[in-house]
């Protein structure tokens, strides 16, 4: 008898928690607990948040009691319990989240013990059904996501396409407006100046009026059609060598007479010594522009000082004021955009809120940054941070122009950007650390090669001159050489040197048909294919 009590304890143990999903689970539990005990039939019912019994599951369909009958003879949830009811014997079984009922016709069987060795499963069972009930949540949960998911990737698929636009509506308005304001400025601005006498002076006050005003939205349009270029990745950077302290005189000397109008004084703190930069004059000109405005318009008397200052790997040019300040909690929001110190500030002061907007992502896009520091009715500092390697960031390669002719800087002043990279996409075969050498290189052109080789980690080497190139290559194993002149002295001697050397090159040139040749004009369209084409890729 003990082996038999044994194997059955053993069968009901094993039918609980062999699957998560719950009716699985509760059917192999529930034709085991029936089958195996002798009994009929069974239910198991599920108990809600109100404690209503909803019937889940039945071993035999064939008959069934009333629910309410059922629960109004569970009197304790603790143990399990046995009543009589016609010529039968119900064996209650409470769990945590259901109730399980096993019917018997066989009165003889040993209930002392069935009921001993359920009350021992009633733990194990609660565990699984809560697991089971817990995956079906998850699941549940999971599908409202997935479907919540798909609505937002619609969503925003519609938000970037408005996105989208509203940029090509603010850019395409920008050029428009400006035309006819163009027109008004300028004619403005000649009859302000009543050369000919034939206005009062109420009309040329006027006109002045209508010239300011006109500058004034131009300036606003201008602000705007950065940001619609900026949004939509239209931006062009013309990288070319930049000298920064000639660059910060020039503009100093551009904005004294906005200073002297105020009565500010305006002083430069330069190096002595000249500092290069290969990067986007222009722009840099458009952050420092707009940084020495807001210091005179936010300054009502004192100075206004641009200092200089470099380190081993950057440059920062501080913009320091004497102005009405920043507050600390209104710091951080300086380079939002539409955003100043407060609404007070823009009636008072005018402009856009694009300006600051505008500097820090045009800093970003060529790698450099920008901080401020203020205290409230002391003034504020604005730092501008050249990196002296140019980064050039989240722009593509064919947005970038660099002055070719600039010959005193190195392809390797140029840290390629992040964003990916508009060429045929080889990346799967091309092998790390293979050596190419240029040899007079015109950066311009090579510039959208060399950022994909260079994103792929081949190793670029540069120089100008046949005997530089041989010395290179006597010293240090190169996969291909790229030759961007075939004007150079000597050059027949040379491929005869990579022949026999058996190295393998390119001419980039003017000639025709020659196997080991392309021409200039082809560059971006088929030298990245040639050079992958020589290393067998």
């Amino acid at each position: 008898m003990f082996m038999e009590h044994l194997a059955l304890t053993y069968k009901c143990h094993s039918s609980i928690g062999n699957s998560l999903d719950l009716r699985i689970m509760m059917k192999e539990v529930l034709s085991t607990f029936v089958e195996e005990t002798n009994a009929v039939n069974g239910f198991f019912y599920l108990l809600d948040e109100d404690n209503l019994l909803h019937k889940y599951l039945s071993y035999d369909n064939s008959f069934e009691y009333d629910k309410e009958f059922l629960k109004s003879k569970i009197t304790d949830y603790k143990y399990v319990k046995t009543f009589d009811l016609e010529n039968r014997k119900i064996l209650i079984l409470p769990l945590n989240k259901g109730i399980l009922f096993i019917i018997y016709e066989n009165l003889e069987v040993n209930f002392e013990y069935i009921t001993s060795m359920f009350q021992d499963l009633i733990v194990k069972l609660d565990i699984s059904i809560d697991a089971c009930l817990n995956v079906q949540r998850m699941k549940n949960k999971n599908k409202i996501l997935n479907h919540l998911t798909k609505e937002l990737k619609e969503q925003q698929k519609k938000l970037i396409e408005s996105d989208k636009y509203k940029t090509d509506f603010l850019a395409n308005m920008s050029h428009e407006l400006k035309t006819p304001l163009n027109s008004i400025i300028v004619i403005s601005s000649i009859m302000s100046k009543n050369k000919n006498q034939k206005l009062d002076e109420e009309q040329v006050k006027n006109m002045k009026i209508i010239n300011n005003c006109g500058n004034d939205l131009l300036f606003l349009i201008n602000d705007i059609l950065d940001i619609s270029k900026i949004e939509a990745g239209e931006l062009t950077l013309n990288l070319s060598k930049t000298d920064i302290n000639e660059l910060i005189e020039n503009l100093v000397n551009e904005m004294k007479p906005l200073a002297i109008e105020k009565n500010l004084v305006l002083e430069t703190n330069n190096l002595s010594k000249n500092i290069i930069l290969l990067t986007d004059s222009h722009r840099i000109k458009q952050i420092l522009k707009n940084l020495l405005s807001n210091a005179i318009k936010f300054t009502q008397k004192g100075m206004i000082e641009v200092i200089l200052e470099e380190n081993a790997n950057d440059i920062t040019i501080k913009v320091i004021d004497q102005g009405i300040g920043i507050s600390e909690e209104k710091l951080k929001y300086v380079f939002e955009r539409f955003k100043q110190a407060d609404g007070s500030t823009t009636r008072k002061y005018g402009g856009t809120g694009l300006g600051l907007a505008i500097s820090k992502e045009l800093a970003l896009l060529l790698g450099a940054d920008i901080k401020a520091f203020s205290v409230i009715n002391k003034g504020s500092t604005f730092e501008l941070i050249l990196p002296k390697k140019t980064n050039i960031k989240n722009i593509s390669d064919d947005k970038v122009i660099i002055s070719s002719k600039d010959e005193d800087y190195s392809a390797e002043d140029i840290v390629f950007f992040d964003s990916d990279i508009d060429i045929k996409e080889e990346e799967s075969f091309v092998q790390k650390n293979e050596r190419i050498l240029v040899i007079d290189s015109d950066y311009g052109s090579f510039f959208p090669i060399a950022v994909y080789l260079k994103k792929n980690d081949f190793i670029l080497n540069y120089c100008k001159h046949i005997e530089e190139a041989k010395e290179i290559l006597l010293g240090e194993n190169h996969e291909l050489v790229v030759i961007y002149d075939e004007n150079l002295k000597e050059i027949d001697k040379f491929l005869d040197f990579c022949k026999n050397s058996n190295l393998k090159f390119i001419v980039v040139s003017s000639k025709e048909n020659e196997e080991y040749f392309v021409k200039k004009e082809s560059v971006k369209t088929e030298l990245l294919e040639k050079i992958l084409s020589y290393l067998g890729k």
